[in-house]
Parts: C-alpha cells; structure tokens; sequence
C-alpha cells in the first residue's frame, strides 16, 4: 500500500502569495449588501430597531404632535427627532453589541482574520450598512409621523436634521463595539436591551428632558444620546448656539468607547496567538 510519505514531493502546485488582498471596492459593496440582508432578514432585529420607534410614536407621540412649545417650535418634530434616535441607539447596541459578541464566540471574526480581508473593510461595511439601514428606519418613522400625524419637514430641515442623526450615531456604534468585544453573547444581548431603554430614558428621548427626576438631569451629560438628543432637538428648533460643545462631547465618547473596543479586539487576537 502507498504511503503519503513514499509519494514524490509535489513541485507544479501554487504557492500562497504573500500579502494577498482582496479588491476593496467589490468586497466592501458585497460585505454591505450581506450585511443588510442580514438586519432585513431577521424580524425581531427590524422590530427593534424600526417598529418598537414607531409604536412608541404611536402611542406617546400623536396625542400631542399638533402641540407648539413657547418658542413655536413644533412639539411633532421634536418628538419625531427623539424617537428617531431611539431608533438609530437601538440599533447601535444590537447590530454592533449583540451582534459582534455572538460573531466573534462563534470564530466568524477568526475566519475573517486568517482570509486575504481586511478586517478593517468588515468593520467598515458595518458601519456602512448600518447608516443605510438607519435612513431606511428614520425614513419609515417620518413617513408614519407625516401620515398619522400629519409632521411635515422642509426638504432642507429633513436632509440636515438626517445628516447629523446619522453622524450622531458614530459614538453610538463605538459604544456597541466595546459591548461587543468585551461581553460575552448572552451578557450583550442583556447589556444592549438596558443601555438602549436606560440611556433613552435617562436622556430625555422618551419623556421631556425637564420632567425628568433632577439625578438623572445630572446624569444625562455622561450620556451619549442626550448630546444627540441635544442636537437633534437644536436642528429642528434653529438654536445651534450650543451644538460645538455637544459635538465635542460626542467625539470624546467615540475615542473613550473606540478605545475600549479596539482593546477587547486586540485582546481577542492574543489570545488566538
């Protein structure tokens, strides 16, 4: 019988070509694409991040979206602007928290690391597919709230106030990615349901910023979302005098939480030596 080892060495076979990359552009178009199926395929994932919103619209926000604040500002649009973010913080925690927790236990960012793909490319189709997935869900609200409710926006004020939302929600992903690589699947899937209902509520997004209790006024300036919430607010309003200060505050936490991520991915890839 023939042993592999009696067997003549093989010369005519390729070998690996060192520093192998795959195209960016088609990779990071077929890495979005996939993963957008995979948020649109999974319905408790669409419930969360664009039916629970506009629920809670429905249910909070219509009885008084015809109301006017002193300043004349639409109590509609302001409503619409803070369950819009719940929307976008949502879905932050469980694409990014839960999501990158189960994908990194179940080896798909070690199977990721040993291919010709960057991972950077991953992570950036990511954030990518997420931002189109957060226009459709800000899209679906809006049309909800423009129906139902009859909340209109100039196109102007809806591209801008769009722009910053979604802009916004980059420490809101940094914050899902430190979740991700630092807690366990069953831990994030927990973790990511309490910031997300926590910081909305401690952030003014579900009831006004003023009827909250005076502690949580004092917390909610360590919290992400109610910068957003802050701007969101501004944009619809006309008062940016205070924007530069919340955006500051928005780049800090997506240096403190990118941090932490990128610390739990390079422990991760340590211990896979």
């Amino acid at each position: 019988m023939t042993q592999l080892t009696d067997l003549p060495p093989t010369t005519d076979l390729p070998q690996p070509t060192a520093g192998r990359t795959a195209p960016l552009l088609p990779a990071l178009t077929q890495l979005t694409l996939a993963e957008l199926r995979r948020m649109l395929r999974n319905p408790m994932f669409a419930a969360g991040t664009v039916g629970f919103p506009i629920l809670f619209f429905a249910l909070f926000g219509l009885p008084a979206v015809r109301e006017v604040t002193e300043g004349g500002v639409s109590v509609g649009q302001i409503i619409l602007v803070r369950f819009g973010i719940y929307s976008l913080l949502s879905l932050a925690m469980f694409s990014f928290g839960s999501g990158i927790a189960a994908e990194r236990v179940g080896g798909w960012l070690r199977l990721l690391r040993a291919s010709p793909m960057p991972s950077a490319l991953f992570f950036a189709a990511k954030v990518l597919a997420a931002l189109l997935f957060s226009t459709l869900a800000l899209a679906a609200l809006y049309a909800f709230a423009h129906f139902a409710g009859g909340v209109t926006m100039g196109a102007g004020l809806a591209l801008l106030t769009l722009g910053k939302l979604l802009l916004g929600m980059v420490p809101l992903i940094a914050l899902g990615l430190a979740v991700g690589f630092v807690a366990n699947p069953q831990a994030a899937q927990i973790t990511a349901q309490l910031v997300s209902v926590i910081m909305a509520f401690a952030s003014g997004l579900f009831i006004p910023f003023e009827g909250l209790p005076s502690f949580v006024r004092g917390l909610a300036p360590w919290l992400p979302a109610y910068h957003l919430g802050q701007i969101g607010v501004g944009t619809v309003a006309g008062q940016g005098a205070q924007e530069p200060g919340h955006w500051l505050a928005l780049l800090a936490f997506t240096a403190v939480f990118g941090l932490v991520a990128l610390r739990g991915m390079q422990r991760d890839e340590s211990r896979e030596g």
